[in-house]
């Protein structure tokens, strides 16, 4: 599996189940002066954190509309196995890609239940925002590998939180900085927290 930030709660992911190999992307961003969403991605899944699509970029999806999860429920597409679980206004996520369990938490505003917590179930890789809340949910949540999203770069209309301050707040944990994250579940940490930094594809 490789997995690559677009931007705000943007990612990618490749993955590959059998000989069916597909492409998931999250939350695709309104195109702004200084960051523009990619227009050489073309998933087979796209998944919204929200119902309410108006807030997305699907300008890009237009000539070859990739199969949409935008409600809560349970899919499997492509070999890929994808829950959503309602949260207020907004969708998080599990993904259940190449035997490892994602948690996708697009831009969730609050901590989450014990109900929540038990839907969500045990997660490998967890994909939230920087700031806020985010060690409460890292604790609750418990997963071997963090990926801070919605992180601050130049150019950004918004401000958002560093990279530097995100994993200064984590305290003594492991940081991996890299273009992209390729990983096979045997790889995931076993004996500490791992937080993984992505530049922006």
């Amino acid at each position: 599996m490789q997995l690559y930030w677009l931007g705000y709660s943007s990612i990618k992911i490749e993955g590959k189940v059998g000989d069916s190999e597909f492409t998931l992307v999250t939350d695709p961003y309104q195109n702004e002066a200084s960051l523009r969403f990619p227009k050489t991605v073309n998933p087979d899944i796209l998944v919204l954190s929200n119902q309410d699509t108006e807030l997305f970029n699907l300008e890009p999806f237009a000539e070859k509309p990739p199969f949409t999860i935008s409600t809560p429920g349970e899919f499997e597409v492509k070999g890929a196995f994808v829950q959503g679980i309602q949260v207020d206004d907004s969708i998080i996520y599990r993904f259940v890609i190449e035997g490892m369990a994602i948690g996708f938490l697009g831009s969730i505003q609050r901590e989450l239940n014990d109900i929540e917590i038990e839907q969500l179930g045990s997660i490998d890789i967890l994909v939230l925002p920087a700031g806020g809340i985010a060690q409460k949910l890292l604790t609750s949540i418990e997963p071997r590998m963090v990926i801070p999203i919605q992180i601050d770069i130049p150019g950004i209309k918004t401000k958002l939180e560093t990279a530097d301050v995100f994993c200064k707040k984590m305290g003594a944990c492991k940081r991996v900085d890299a273009n992209k994250l390729k990983i096979v579940r045997k790889d995931l940490p076993s004996d500490e927290l791992v937080v993984t930094v992505l530049e922006r594809l």
